[in-house]
Formats: structure tokens, C-alpha cells, sequence
């Protein structure tokens, strides 16, 4: 995956259409006469039209039609050379299993889609034999299945054509979810400095994170902190003035402001120099506040540029479903709370002090203030907030009970206004899901309170990411 832009990256999928060499072993492939006369060649197009309607979307490396142990080894081959990212087996018409004994035999196991391909969408009046093996594909699959159970290979399934827009939806999802399952491989969050004690439901087992997803965390230390941020330079924090100076503000000194911006940029250092996709921030920690004077909560832009998730209380898995979530959406995630519901309205309150992502801002709606959840008599640092923007989103939960992770998700419409909170980043969410279930399935799954949320709708990506991460899912819409 392209580390500079994780979300940009196009996913190299491997097309691997089968058929049966019984068909050329019997004529029906080879005829010159007859009703067999054009039928492969037929198929051999419907082939190409379908590998160009994927190659609309991915990189798409094609087999073509395969019909030999011979061809489908050298097709392995060629895919682990590829270092695709997913697989997806489509027996076009009826075929035999020894070439997919050899394919599973020497591929490198990567996400695996079944395509039962249907060319009609219907069942047909009448079938002559060349109409009912054009789609035969279903029952290939469903041959298949015990043979990649053998081997151990787990599988999604698709049914339809490369038209339907149900068939391209599960696609998608599909591949999204397999790209981002492999994308987590070159993940790294930091710790800052270490695990809070104060909230403890932000623990987790770090094994188990690492065999799940591959994330692997960077315990940084405040001493190193305080280094990045003493590096950064006048000009830089002169240039940042200006991007604050365009939103209204008020309690805020100059000095206050800079300061703040200063910590946020040290920050930034540490996500080039580390590499990190995230950041979870003890905020809480009395060396931390003791070094700098007061909790280093301002968003700075330069976060976001690098697709960098900071969320605060240490909780890396909050910090990871918010990055899953923006990977599935195209777009980085915003870390976030579930605050309160309304029954009567269906509505969820959702937020966060702090690191509120941008890109999820009604411009009109941005404010700098201080830190309002420290006294005035105190001092302390400074919060860029607003209200979220109107659109559809997704919200990923990850939390550990009993030392599992598991997944959750609900979905709902932001819906923009005035702002309905001080200080705070925060979304009023509709969601399509009575929100009393909501909040019941939160509370009886013991759901911690951190979600991350994505722009657009990531529920069937979400829940084939998670199948392929082997870790518990629920849907609460």
C-alpha cells in the first residue's frame, strides 16, 4: 500500500476464471459443427468483458480462461509474484477440480472471493445446453467449497454479473476490506507514553492485537516528545499561526495558541519520523502535564495531510477502528465518543475534546477555545472544535472484554446546524436503528466508548473485513 497516501492506493486483484478441460476433451470447446459451434468463444468474451468492467475500478491481473494443472500452477505463480491482494475464482462454466487442487496447492493464500456468475439474472424458459452451460458457474462454486475447506481456505461468496449493481457492491466490499486487511500489516501505532490508568477499558492484550491485524505499537517516551517538540523551528510554528488565525476564537492568548501549536507540530515529527498511522495519548499523565504545562489537545492539519488518527486516553483500539474506518471509506476516519441519545427524536450525541478530524467540519461551525475542561484559574492548552458536516456515516467500535476483541458498527445520517456543544468536536447522528437498541446493544456487548467514524457507508466492507481479521462482529442497525 502506498505509504504516502494510504487511501489513494488501487487494490491489484488476481481474476482467475476456470473451466472444465472435460469440455475440451469432449469437442464442445474444439467444434467446427453443430451446436457446439462458437461456444468457447463465447465464453472468452464474456470473460473480457468482465475482466474490463473490474479493471474500471482495480488493478486486474487476469488468467484468462484456464483449463489445465499446467496453466493453473503457472497462474499461481504468477499472482504470488504480483503480491496480490485478493483472489477472485469465478469457474465460468462447469469445471473439473484438479486445476484447483494445483491452484491451492501453490498460491500464497491471500482473501478469497467465490463468484457464482449468473449471465441472465433469471431462470430462463428454456434452456438449450450451450444456454445452461454458459451458467454452470454456481455449481462450481459450490464444488469448490469442500475443497477449499480441505485446504483451509477461508472464502467470501458473490452471486450475479459484472451488471448488477448488488454484484458490484459485494465486490467492492470485498476487495476494500481484503486491501485494508493487508494494509494493517505496515501499521504502526504509538503509545504516548504508556497505558492510562484512569480509564482503564482502554486495556487491552497486545499479543492478540498483533496476531489478529499485524499492528505493531512504538512506546514513546515524554522525554522523546519533549525532543520533537524542542525541534520545531519559529518559521514552522509562523506559518501555522496563519491556518488558526481564519476561525474565530475566544479565551485565547497568543502565547497560549503557540505553545499549543508548537506541541502539535512536535507531534508531526514524530508521525514522519516513526511512521505512525496513530497516535494514542495518555493525556492524562501527570510527567506529560508536569513537562509541558498543560494537556497537548490542538488538531493540527499536518495530522491529517499524513492520515495520522491521534486519540487520546491511550486507546489504541479506538485509534485503530478509526483508522479501519477511514481505509474502508477512502478517507481518514474521525476519532470519536458516544455521548447520549434521545429517544424521542432518535438522535445520538457523539464527540471528543481534542483531536477532532477537519475534514469532517461544517466550516461554519469551527471555533478555537481553551481547554474549557481545566479551570480558567489554571492554565492550559487549546482546542480547535466544530460540528460535523451533513452525510451518511459509518461508526466502528473495537473493544476488549475478557481479552478478546471484538467489532461493532451502526450507521445513521449527520445531521448539520448550529452548534450544540462548548468546546467540544461533535456530531448529531439519525441512525436507521431505533437508538434505544443502539444504546442496549452498547451497553449488553460492553462496547467502550470510542468509535471511529467514517464518511459514507463502510457496513459490508465492514463486516468482510472483520471475517477475514477472525475477529466477532455485530452489527447494531
Amino acid at each position: 500500500m502506498n505509504k504516502k497516501d494510504p487511501l489513494q492506493y488501487k487494490s491489484k486483484i488476481g481474476l482467475f476464471f476456470l473451466a472444465g478441460d472435460s469440455w475440451w476433451e469432449m469437442g464442445a470447446c474444439t467444434a467446427t459443427s453443430g451446436r457446439y459451434v462458437g461456444f468457447i468463444e463465447k465464453i472468452e468474451e464474456r470473460v473480457k468483458q468482465i475482466t474490463l468492467k473490474l479493471s474500471q475500478e482495480y488493478e486486474v491481473i487476469t488468467s484468462g480462461i484456464v483449463h489445465t494443472v499446467k496453466d493453473a500452477i503457472k497462474e499461481a505463480k504468477k499472482y504470488n509474484e504480483a503480491d496480490v491482494d485478493a483472489i477472485i475464482y469465478c469457474p465460468i462454466i462447469w469445471t473439473n477440480d484438479q486445476p484447483l487442487v494445483a491452484f491451492i496447492q501453490n498460491i500464497t493464500k491471500v482473501p478469497l472471493l467465490l463468484w457464482s456468475y449468473d449471465p441472465y439474472g433469471k431462470i430462463l424458459d428454456y434452456y438449450r445446453i450451450v444456454d445452461w452451460l454458459v451458467a454452470s458457474a454456481p455449481v462450481s462454486v459450490q464444488q469448490s467449497t469442500g475443497i477449499l475447506q480441505q485446504f483451509n481456505w477461508p472464502y467470501s461468496s458473490c452471486f450475479g454479473n459484472e451488471d448488477k449493481q448488488e454484484t458490484q457492491d459485494t465486490i467492492r466490499a470485498f476487495v476494500k476490506a481484503a486491501t485494508t486487511k493487508k494494509s494493517l500489516l505496515n501499521t504502526r501505532i504509538a503509545v504516548i507514553p504508556s497505558p492510562c490508568r484512569l480509564v482503564k477499558g482502554t486495556w487491552f492484550h497486545e499479543l492478540e492485537l498483533l496476531a489478529k491485524t499485524g499492528v505493531e505499537l512504538d512506546y514513546i517516551s515524554v522525554k522523546e516528545l519533549e525532543a520533537s517538540v524542542k525541534a520545531v523551528t519559529e518559521h514552522e510554528i509562523k506559518e501555522s499561526l496563519t491556518y488558526y488565525k481564519k476561525f474565530p476564537s475566544s479565551e485565547v492568548t497568543d502565547s497560549q495558541l503557540r505553545e499549543s501549536i508548537r506541541i502539535s507540530l512536535g507531534l508531526v515529527k514524530l508521525v514522519d519520523q516513526y511512521g505512525l498511522s496513530g497516535i494514542a495519548l495518555e493525556d492524562f499523565n501527570e510527567e506529560l502535564t508536569k513537562v509541558f504545562g498543560y494537556r497537548p489537545h490542538l488538531y493540527h492539519p499536518g495530522l491529517g495531510e499524513r492520515f495520522c488518527t491521534v486519540g487520546l486516553e491511550a486507546d489504541v483500539l479506538g485509534v485503530l477502528a478509526t483508522i479501519i474506518a477511514g481505509r474502508l471509506s477512502g478517507r481518514i476516519g474521525m476519532f470519536s465518543e458516544f455521548f447520549t441519545i434521545e429517544k424521542e427524536r432518535n438522535l445520538i450525541l457523539m464527540g471528543h475534546p481534542g483531536y477532532g478530524e477537519i475534514s469532517f467540519a461544517d466550516e461554519k461551525t469551527i471555533e478555537i477555545t481553551p481547554d474549557i475542561e481545566i479551570d480558567d484559574m489554571l492554565d492550559r492548552g487549546v482546542w480547535l472544535s466544530y460540528r460535523a458536516k451533513a452525510g451518511f456515516m459509518s461508526f466502528i467500535n473495537l473493544s476488549s472484554n475478557k481479552d478478546n476483541i471484538h467489532a461493532s458498527l451502526f450507521s445513521g445520517e449527520s445531521i448539520a446546524g448550529p452548534r450544540l456543544m462548548e468546546g467540544y468536536s461533535h456530531l448529531l447522528i439519525k441512525p436507521e436503528a431505533k437508538v434505544e437498541s443502539i444504546f442496549s446493544g452498547v451497553t449488553k456487548n460492553a462496547l467502550f466508548q470510542h468509535w471511529g467514524a467514517a464518511l459514507g457507508d463502510i457496513r459490508l466492507s465492514s463486516a468482510e473485513l472483520f471475517a477475514l481479521l477472525d475477529i466477532e462482529f455485530t452489527s447494531l442497525d
